[in-house]
């Protein structure tokens, strides 16, 4: 019988916090394994970044490489903090000094090509074992396609894929960067897969989960754990007769030398970011619960860099106040570290009544938010440009409203700037429904660094 260990780790998004205490996890673990005759893998299923991280802002995912290569990763593939939060030309760049391969196998570039930086599947050889691996991400083509990417349909890229590597191979092993849904469905559709490396929908799976002939796994978020896959094979037909998941904590000693690479990416990233944006003469605030300056610029940004008739956004979004003085890069991705890109909406009078309403409620403003990229605490109030409203008892009216200094007109179409977020799940329906369009690759903070440094000129 001979054993085969996959390790793997999924979602860190540049929470580094536990990373130290993996490299000693798994250079033990590789080392000992070794040292017994069991050949071992490591994968990482994507959105290992997250530019919510100066490391990675500053240093444009070129730190996370590093990481990944003193890691001595195998094989990875890309989340969609990978791939849609970086320009088409820096992703393309991104992995240029790389120790492992990056296996994907539905992105392609607007010609018809797959990126000459990934492979849509290998195989892999391991003491006799051959491997067959490949690899899917998320489909967000809204946001993939203005950067100049073609994101196609995960399970039409992978179905002849797996039945190839099937004939090919004794162990056929999928990346997914789709979600539990997804994977729960594919290994129904395609009982070829032996094994499903999950992430992208944070689930703990302690023991894995096994559907039919397939075992699934998910390690989480943030590093909290590894994955460690045992694959017991029998030598003479190759067939996989045991298989055993495990998430290990890692709450081990801290590896001293990869403490040292953190600390020395992470001063490399913020050196990037001490470029100057303005010099303030004055403090701007920020109050999430009513209207305050720092909010009320953003929402100006917002609606004049998508030249729309009105803007909102959530005051939630900006973290804290700027104080007089020189303001960096750094300050700017302080305040405002969120994946968030612009958009716009076209809506009715009567959708922004419904949105005002809805913005007004305590619930709502009080909202500790998680995902959607949002990385503060909570929601906030709605803060406008272009539109303002008398405040009063009850529930806002059409005669409260003023747009552009005109009455609302519940019957009229407005072409309304926002954030991506709300496009998101049930938070403001009358976005979320809308036909909407993304402006990508820029964000937030972008805007709002664009915006002071003429504010104060």
């Amino acid at each position: 019988m001979k054993k085969l260990h996959l390790f793997h780790t999924n979602d860190i998004h540049s929470h580094f916090e536990h990373w130290a205490s993996f490299i000693t996890y798994i250079k033990n673990q590789r080392e000992q394994l070794q040292n017994d005759g069991e050949p071992s893998l490591l994968f990482d299923l994507g959105d290992h970044m997250d530019r919510v991280n100066p490391l990675t802002e500053g240093t444009m995912g070129s730190g996370n490489v590093q990481l990944l290569n003193q890691a001595g990763y195998d094989f990875i593939t890309i989340g969609n903090n990978e791939g849609i939060t970086f320009t088409k030309d820096i992703l393309d760049h991104l992995y240029d000094h790389r120790h492992f391969q990056v296996v994907l196998a539905n992105l392609y570039n607007k010609e018809g090509n797959r990126p000459h930086w990934c492979t849509p599947f290998v195989i892999s050889e391991v003491e006799g074992v051959t491997l067959g691996i490949t690899a899917v991400t998320a489909r967000f083509s809204d946001f993939y396609s203005p950067l100049g990417w073609d994101i196609r349909d995960p399970f039409s890229e992978i179905e002849p894929i797996i039945k190839s590597l099937r004939e090919q191979a004794d162990v056929v092993v999928l990346m997914s960067h789709v979600g539990l849904p997804f994977d729960k469905m594919i290994s129904e559709k395609l009982p070829d897969i032996d094994l499903i490396l999950g992430s992208h929908t944070h689930h703990f799976l302690h023991h894995g989960l096994e559907i039919g002939s397939t075992l699934i796994t998910q390690t989480g978020k943030f590093g909290q754990f590894a994955g460690h896959v045992t694959l017991e094979i029998e030598e003479s037909t190759k067939k996989i007769v045991n298989k055993e998941a495990h998430l290990i904590p890692l709450d081990q000693d801290e590896d001293i030398e990869t403490k040292h690479l953190i600390h020395e990416l992470s001063q490399e990233g913020m050196k990037t970011l001490q470029e100057v944006i303005t010099v303030m003469p004055r403090p701007l605030s920020v109050d999430w619960y009513g209207k305050s300056e720092l909010p009320c610029l953003l929402a100006e940004s917002l609606r004049e860099w998508c030249h729309a008739d009105i803007s909102i956004v959530n005051a939630g979004v900006v973290l804290n106040g700027l104080e007089p003085g020189i303001v960096t890069k750094e300050m700017i991705h302080r305040l405002c570290p969120h994946p968030i890109n612009p958009c716009t909406v076209q809506l009715t009078g009567e959708d922004l009544l419904t949105i005002i309403n809805i913005g007004r409620d305590k619930e709502f403003q009080t909202f500790e938010l998680k995902g959607f990229g949002f990385r503060g605490k909570v929601i906030g109030a709605l803060i406008y440009s272009g539109l303002s409203y008398h405040e009063h008892e009850g529930g806002i009216r059409e005669e409260d409203v003023i747009v552009n200094n005109q009455s609302l007109n519940r019957q009229a179409t407005y072409n309304v700037a926002t954030i991506d977020m709300f496009t998101f799940g049930s938070l403001l329906p009358p976005i979320a429904k809308a036909k909407q369009n993304f402006f990508i690759p820029e964000t937030l903070r972008d805007l709002l660094g664009w915006k002071l440094k003429t504010y104060f000129k």
